[in-house]
């Protein structure tokens, strides 16, 4: 924890501010781009976390006594650059506005409310490294928006913070530069488009936010946790599959489940649809049981495949490996030969237990995108004659709860992201949008499983 605090209130100016507080965190002055700032509120001693305001981009909470912690929440719905933003504009308050607390309105454009965003550019955009940038950047005086996309992807900030820094602290940028011409010729541009044509992606940042939350991510099953994960869970996945039901019919069939397991109506009724989400409680009753295993094996997708299917009138049926080829509808890969399911299952079992054995002695967001490879590689050998989508969602689970990390799970209105993202990976074996749609799904599953 920094000394900072105890001057911060004797500058008038943000970028002064800042610049003082970056010579103290980095008192060897090698600063790494993306700066962290999530990190920055952990190294402060403040407890962040993630939450699906409304109308808010974040709140600071001051300590309120001697041996409490100040606390900051985000919106869990903004971009992550956004959100990176928001953790150094905090950091602000924490350091000049630590006597109440502080809510920030989306939009609210208050002296303490600018000073803080000042200052956020301010500590994710030092100006030096700025006009650096912009000096090599230049074309007859000014920067072209093209370039802009590039410093703006370099410091991890949206295109738009970026490009009102250039223009109101540099005199950078050519043409109209009042706030409503930028914000024109910004929609105009389509930043986002541009960045998905080059290929940018966020993978970085959400690096640096999960490494600085691994903390936050432990999970340990509750009946909290499994209640209202198998709710969200069931009713979003069995969306995905394309069965039509609603939030409410899902949380009743999962509470009845609950009460009476295999004697529960919907384990008898010949409707295919309701099987189908029975079978979905069977894997995550076992899935979120307790004590937590401590193994993981690739051979578990068998017994979550046979619990799928174990309401059906024929439960053999779960947990048979494919005996044809088979094609997976929208799928960009040819699956593989049945003859070498075994073979490939066995091979990747290697891997997956050695990896799970070394869950503490790597960044977390590094161990998670292995298991977000495992689970795209085990789409590819699609092992069973059917239910491997849910089959193989579900397994990814039992990796990251069997390493005590929180699980996560789809929104049925992700449902074409993710798909995409399997897509790409398919495609180019570039994994950066899957873990980028995982990353996202992690955090929102956090904030609903561990309040």
């Amino acid at each position: 924890m920094s000394t900072f605090k105890g001057r911060a209130k004797s500058f008038y100016n943000a970028d002064t501010m800042a610049a003082a507080y970056l010579r103290e965190y980095f008192p060897d002055a090698k600063i790494e781009y993306p700066i962290n700032p999530f990190q920055m509120l952990k190294d402060e001693g403040i407890i962040f976390s993630f939450r699906p305001f409304g109308k808010l981009e974040g709140v600071y909470i001051p300590a309120s006594q001697m041996d409490d912690v100040p606390l900051v929440g985000i919106n869990l719905k903004r971009p992550i650059t956004r959100q990176r933003f928001t953790a150094a504009h905090e950091l602000c308050h924490h350091f000049r506005d630590s006597e109440s607390q502080v809510v920030c309105p989306i939009g609210d454009r208050s002296p303490s409310e600018r000073f803080a965003d000042d200052f956020a550019a301010a500590i994710l955009m030092p100006i030096g490294e700025l006009r650096r940038l912009v000096n090599e950047r230049k074309v007859n005086g000014y920067v072209p928006f093209e370039a802009v996309l590039e410093i703006a992807d370099y410091f991890g900030v949206s295109f738009q913070a970026c490009l009102f820094r250039i223009a109101y602290r540099l005199h950078a940028i050519s043409g109209a530069t009042d706030p409503g011409s930028l914000n024109r010729r910004i929609t105009k541009f389509a930043p986002d488009k541009k960045r998905r044509e080059r290929g940018m992606s966020s993978r970085i940042l959400y690096e640096g936010l999960i490494d600085s939350f691994a903390q936050n991510l432990s999970f340990t099953p509750s009946d909290f946790a499994k209640n209202v994960f198998q709710n969200n869970y069931i009713y979003n996945d069995s969306r995905m599959e394309g069965l039509d039901i609603s939030l409410e019919a899902a949380s009743e069939i999962v509470t009845d489940l609950y009460h009476k397991k295999q004697a529960s109506k919907y384990c008898q009724e010949k409707n295919e649809a309701f099987l189908s989400i029975a079978g979905h409680y069977q894997m995550y009753e076992a899935i979120l049981e307790s004590p937590i295993k401590d193994r993981c094996s690739v051979f578990d997708t068998f017994s979550l495949n046979k619990d799928l299917f174990s309401c059906f009138p024929f439960p053999e049926y779960g947990g048979q490996v494919r005996k044809t080829d088979t094609l997976v509808m929208g799928a960009k890969f040819d699956t593989v030969d049945p003859n070498q399911i075994y073979p490939e299952l066995i091979k990747i079992d290697g891997e997956i237990k050695q990896h799970f054995s070394e869950v503490v002695q790597m960044p977390l967001s590094k161990y998670l995108e292995r298991v977000f490879e495992f689970h795209h590689r085990l789409t590819v050998i699609h092992p069973f004659a059917d239910g491997n989508g849910r089959t193989l969602r579900a397994f990814m689970n039992v990796m990251l709860v069997r390493s005590r990390i929180c699980p996560l799970y789809i929104k049925c209105e992700e449902k074409d992201a993710y798909f995409h993202a399997l897509e790409i990976a398919d495609l180019t074996g570039n994994y950066d949008e899957l873990y980028e749609v995982l990353f996202k799904a992690l955090l929102r599953s956090h904030s609903e499983l561990c309040e």
